[in-house]
């Protein structure tokens, strides 16, 4: 199935349209960019942002155009992914636009651009009559755009997918029910042909799952990056520039105690009470550890920055959804990537013991096996009914086969999983949670995702003790 790349842009300023055209063009590097390379060395002069998915893209400068092309795109069968919709123009507004287009094709995923205070969310909800719609203030950068269009455009996507399968699903559940009416009597042929489609039934279920969540943490990373990012630049700059300032400032009060030093000397009739004075000031006021302490303060200020922006960047890495190949990954900082983002579901529950061994990169689909880690991680916590701890261990192994393995262990001091319990634990849709607690699909999709690594889980557990997860992984 063809993946749908199309997106609207509906904005009455002709050099904004012309800026999002700019942003959906795949970059390529031109001749005289490459000839400013071999010069003067270095980068590109290009934007730090880039874009290597051809976006479909149409632009229209009103409300009235843009709800055209919705209608024309729907006739042709080519839907828009995407709409990104500008609030202030002349005649209809953006959250009537908004409204009009939904009530065409209620799919279309819609970003609303504003610069204009006096729209709130409640305005438009009211409306639209839906609260599903994204926000972007002016002015924006490249990159936020393009992160809306990606996640946004693989949930349209993954959304369809998962219609296809629901109705593969339905069709499949009527298959059977038609060979149950029509094979009375040949229990044999029967009971395969049962297994078989269960299988696939339960395969398709899995996989509806596991591209919401996909969908899910792609809308996160993106609804970060602008939430986040755009406060932490400003904040960042304004500390820099705060301590430029700081710098200048020391050398101004340097230079007045060499004029309390003048004044010390000079014999001037009242240069003892004013250096009593400043003396006093001093004491009184502590200058000299205030000018200590600025230094201090700002400098700690930008190392929090700092792990602000390692919180996001770990978010992001989590979020790569749309990974098209193998690549490699770094196993150790996987995990903490993936305890950086579960530290509000363990830190009041889990103390986490690493002992992580000095292992090589393998090739993998990361994002896959940081789902596995996440599945495994969560788990571990939730066997844990008050406090307890989660010891994870890595290392390099030789098996019996004389092939080297990346040995993963995740212990936990949980309630522990029952004997009779323990060969089910990986079969689809088995779960020991209370109803609505738990799907039964999270250790089912952890086995297929190992297994497609050529890997393998195995379970240690002992009621009343804790459980521990042994994978291998290939190197």
């Amino acid at each position: 199935m063809e993946e749908n790349k199309r997106v609207l842009v509906i904005d009455d300023d002709e050099g904004i349209r012309e800026t999002y055209q700019a942003i959906f063009t795949p970059e390529q590097e031109s001749e005289i960019d490459q000839k400013g390379v071999a010069l003067f060395g270095g980068n590109s002069l290009k934007p730090k942002f880039k874009n290597n998915i051809d976006y479909q893209v149409c632009v229209a400068e009103n409300g009235n155009q843009g709800i055209k092309l919705v209608k024309e795109s729907l006739a042709e069968n080519r839907p828009f992914a995407v709409a990104f919709i500008d609030m202030k123009m002349p005649g209809i507004n953006g959250s009537e636009t908004s409204k009009q287009i939904w009530d065409i094709d209620p799919k279309i995923r819609i970003v609303i651009v504003t610069a204009y205070s006096e729209y709130t969310s409640d305005d438009i909800i009211s409306t639209t009559g839906r609260d599903d719609i994204f926000y972007l203030r002016k002015p924006f950068n490249h990159e936020e755009i393009l992160q809306f269009a990606r996640a946004l455009t693989n949930e349209w996507n993954l959304e369809r997918k998962r219609d296809l399968l629901k109705i593969e699903l339905k069709a499949a559940n009527q298959a059977l029910e038609d060979m149950n009416s029509s094979l009375e009597g040949m229990n044999k042929i029967l009971e395969d042909m049962n297994k078989n489609l269960k299988d696939k039934v339960e395969k398709q279920a899995a996989l509806i799952v596991q591209t919401d969540k996909m969908a899910s943490i792609g809308i996160l990373a993106a609804g970060v990056a602008h939430e986040i990012n755009n406060p932490l630049s400003f904040i960042n700059s304004n500390l820099l520039a705060l301590k430029r300032y700081l710098t200048k400032i020391d050398v101004l009060h340097r230079k007045y105690d060499d004029v309390e030093l003048f004044l010390r000397y000079s014999g001037l009739d009242n240069a003892p009470a004013l250096l009593e004075e400043l003396a006093e000031f001093k004491k009184e006021n502590k200058t000299e550890l205030i000018m200590s302490d600025i230094y201090d303060l700002t400098d700690e200020s930008l190392d929090g920055i700092d792990e602000i922006k390692t919180i996001v960047d770990n978010l992001k890495t989590f979020s790569r959804i749309d990974e098209p190949s193998y690549s490699y990954l770094d196993i150790n900082r996987a995990i903490d990537n993936t305890i950086n983002i579960l530290w509000n579901e363990l830190k009041y529950k889990a103390e986490i013991i690493k002992n992580y061994g000095r292992i090589p990169e393998i090739r993998c689909f990361p994002q896959k096996i940081s789902q596995v880690f996440m599945n495994l991680i969560l788990n571990a916590a939730q066997a844990i009914e008050k406090q307890g701890t989660i010891t994870i261990s890595t290392k390099l192994v030789t098996t019996d086969q004389q092939i080297d393995f990346i040995e993963i262990k995740i212990k936990d001091t949980g309630c522990g999983i029952p004997k009779e319990n323990l060969n089910k634990l990986f079969d689809p849709f088995f779960t020991t949670k209370p109803i609505g607690k738990g799907t039964g699909l999270g250790l089912s999709i952890t086995y297929e995702i190992i297994k497609a690594h050529k890997g393998s889980i195995e379970v240690l557990s002992e009621l009343g003790k804790g459980t521990e997860m042994v994978i291998l992984l290939p190197f």
